[in-house]
């Protein structure tokens, strides 16, 4: 139920990169379909959305595996070539609840760089605040440089915002809620149909085989 809201979900890719276009020219390929749906797979991270403090374990789980299933996406995607996404962080109407505290930040990178090394393509952080500014400071002293480079803040103005994400997605698979055209609505039930959940004692066991998270 944490994630009835949406606060974290995979949906769509980004433009392809110089690497699949140039690999494209030297096939001769004139498939501009197969071409355009090449890219990373976007992960869209609205903190506003949930409390990482009220079950963190469920909270860190559920973040765990938006960002699987984006690498599944797009591994599917470019013929098991690239399993990357990019992170668009919607940080509208987030408060010192939605915070996740130093210990949880510490896990949640240990998770990423011992489970999806490399895999980050870009990290677009929007509307940010007093607060979540602050925040980012916090957390950027647990990030290497290489991620660190990886990160972009996406200006408030809205046509050079418009212009920003046109940068790396056409408008069309920009969500509405953040001046594009995708008009998508997170409905829990349809996003984990075909999703296994784990019941409480799957989380304990998923907690005891990784230790090192703890």
């Amino acid at each position: 139920k944490i994630n009835e809201g949406g606060f974290v979900y995979f949906r769509g890719h980004s433009r392809p990169g110089p690497k699949q276009r140039l690999e494209a020219k030297t096939r001769n390929s004139d498939d501009s379909h197969s071409l355009a749906m090449k890219g990373h797979s976007m992960v869209y991270y609205r903190p506003a959305f949930a409390s990482p403090s009220e079950n963190p374990d469920l909270y860190m789980r559920t973040m765990t595996h938006a960002l699987e299933s984006a690498v599944a996406d797009s591994l599917l995607r470019n013929d098991g070539a690239v399993g990357r996404f990019n992170v668009v962080m919607d940080c509208e109407g987030m408060g010192s609840k939605h915070s996740p505290s130093i210990a949880q930040v510490k896990t949640f990178f240990s998770v990423l760089q011992d489970h999806f090394p490399d895999r980050l393509g870009v990290l677009l952080a929007v509307n940010l605040s007093g607060l979540t500014t602050m925040l980012m400071k916090m957390v950027l002293p647990f990030v290497t440089e290489d991620v660190r480079a990886k990160i972009h803040i996406v200006p408030n103005d809205v046509e050079e915002r418009k212009e920003f994400f046109l940068q790396f997605m056409d408008e069309e698979e920009v969500p509405y809620y953040l001046g594009g055209k995708d008009d998508y609505m997170f409905d829990a039930e349809e996003y984990y149909r075909d999703t296994c959940v784990l019941e409480e004692e799957g989380i304990v066991e998923y907690r005891t085989s990784m230790p090192y998270h703890a």
